[in-house]
């Protein structure tokens, strides 16, 4: 089953665990053992993946990104990745001031639960299908594979953006380990 897709049932379960551990963050009152005890651990949710979390609220009648933290390592079975993950993504990621109560509410939540990251020659990547892992020496970037979708970048705008992203001259994708990797994507 590595790197299978979850079930809807599944992804439900990882966003009410999200938003519990930014709950119990902001006000301790045990969200997070209520919705464990909620949940059936599934093969699906026991297995070690990479999982980003990310928090969009709302801003006029755009949403603007308000978090977004993860990791491409399978250190741990994703229903526990996403509960420190979701902290992260809430409170401390640097481009953002902590997330405070009253934004709590109006925060959306979503996670995205990644396949490994594979190695890829740059005409292996499919913008809007890959998340693209830039690895250079002087810098490291990556996106999501909703981003470039977002954006409608090509191969090679995304490619651009990954270099801006890691603060390496625009052709250093070129020299770069590339990686990509898919996601299934659960949002509220």
């Amino acid at each position: 089953m590595t790197g299978g897709f979850l079930t809807a049932t599944e992804g439900d379960a990882l966003l009410r665990l999200a938003r519990a551990a930014i709950e119990d963050h902001l006000l301790p009152r045990g969200r997070v053992e209520t919705e464990r005890r909620s949940i059936e651990l599934t093969p699906g949710l026991l297995e070690p993946r990479g999982v980003f979390v990310t928090l969009h609220a709302p801003e006029d009648r755009h949403r603007t990104l308000r978090g977004c933290v993860g990791s491409t390592e399978a250190d741990a079975p994703v229903h526990e990745a996403v509960l420190d993950t979701a902290v992260h993504a809430a409170f401390r990621d640097p481009r953002f001031p902590p997330l405070t109560l009253p934004e709590y509410t109006l925060v959306d939540v979503s996670v995205s639960v990644l396949t490994p990251p594979r190695a890829v020659t740059p005409g292996g990547v499919v913008p809007g299908e890959d998340g693209v892992i830039l690895e250079h020496p002087r810098g490291r970037a990556i996106f999501l594979p909703e981003v470039a979708a977002e954006h409608g970048w090509s191969r090679e705008e995304l490619f651009a953006q990954l270099c801006r992203k890691a603060r390496v001259p625009e052709g250093a994708w070129r020299e770069a380990a590339l990686l990509a990797f898919r996601s299934q994507k659960f949002g509220e």
